[in-house]
This record gives structure tokens, C-alpha cells and sequence, in this order.
């Protein structure tokens, strides 16, 4: 079986990735399942300073299901079987530790496209995926 940790943010590339997975899946006879992943930043600055740590909790979850609910669906819809992780953090790092804490045989994951002086500057979410994983990593563009 192929295990394949899906990283998606809401993006339009997030969305080829998941279109991908499908159309990917059959060709596996041994199975196929993927672990859906949404990492949600953490809040920077004195936030829990004016709101209390429910709350917060309470806010990483609703984004963070907005993102996973409708890629689920798809999988869903389409018969690939299909676990959820939710996390708060730095993307990267999170995604890179969960592949490797489950197993992975590979992670997925879509480009934003940042380019220029900005993708040298911060760089991306997907090119430290590349350097952090220790197990191949497949960006859908």
C-alpha cells in the first residue's frame, strides 16, 4: 500500500494536488490511502493576550476545516480512503514530522508559485519540504 501524506492550504494548486491524488490512486493494486494534512500557522505577537487559549483553539480549528472538509469530499467522492490531521505550527517542519512519524512513502503538495526576490526572501513552504522530508516529495504545480 502507498502511503501518501497530502498537504493542503485552500490554494488553487492545493486543489491539483488533490485532483492528482485521485486520478493517481487506481493505478495502485495494493492501495492507496492518503493523510489529508492542514497546518495552520500560529498566531504571532501578544494575541493571547486579548484572547483567551479556547478561543484560539477554537479559531485553528474552523480554518483548518475549511480547508480539509472540501478535499475530503473530493477523496471521498471518489473512493481513496482517507484519514485528517489538523495541526498548528510551522508548515514545513509539521509536514516533514508527521510523513516521517507515519510512515509515509511520499508527500504531495501544491506550489504557490512564489518567484523572484519574495521566493528567494521567504522562500516556501514547499521548497523546505524538499530540503526537511526523508522520503520523496511530489509538488503539483
Amino acid at each position: 500500500m502507498l502511503k501518501v501524506l497530502l498537504a493542503v492550504d485552500g490554494s488553487d494548486s492545493a486543489s491539483r494536488a488533490v485532483a492528482y491524488a485521485i486520478k493517481r490512486a487506481p493505478a495502485f493494486k495494493d492501495g492507496f490511502q492518503v493523510h489529508l494534512i492542514n497546518v495552520q500557522p500560529s498566531l504571532h505577537g501578544s494575541v493571547s493576550a486579548f484572547i483567551d487559549a479556547a478561543q484560539i483553539k477554537q479559531y485553528h480549528q474552523e480554518e483548518g476545516m475549511k480547508v480539509l472538509l472540501p478535499a475530503r469530499g473530493q477523496l471521498d467522492a471518489a473512493g481513496v480512503s482517507c484519514l485528517t490531521h489538523l495541526f498548528v505550527g510551522e508548515p514545513a517542519e509539521v509536514i516533514a514530522r508527521l510523513a516521517k512519524d507515519l510512515a509515509c512513502d511520499e508527500i504531495m503538495l501544491g506550489t504557490r508559485g512564489l518567484s523572484g526576490i519574495s521566493g528567494l526572501l521567504v522562500g516556501s513552504v514547499a521548497t523546505k519540504v524538499v530540503h526537511l522530508a526523508d522520503v520523496p516529495v511530489l509538488l503539483i504545480k
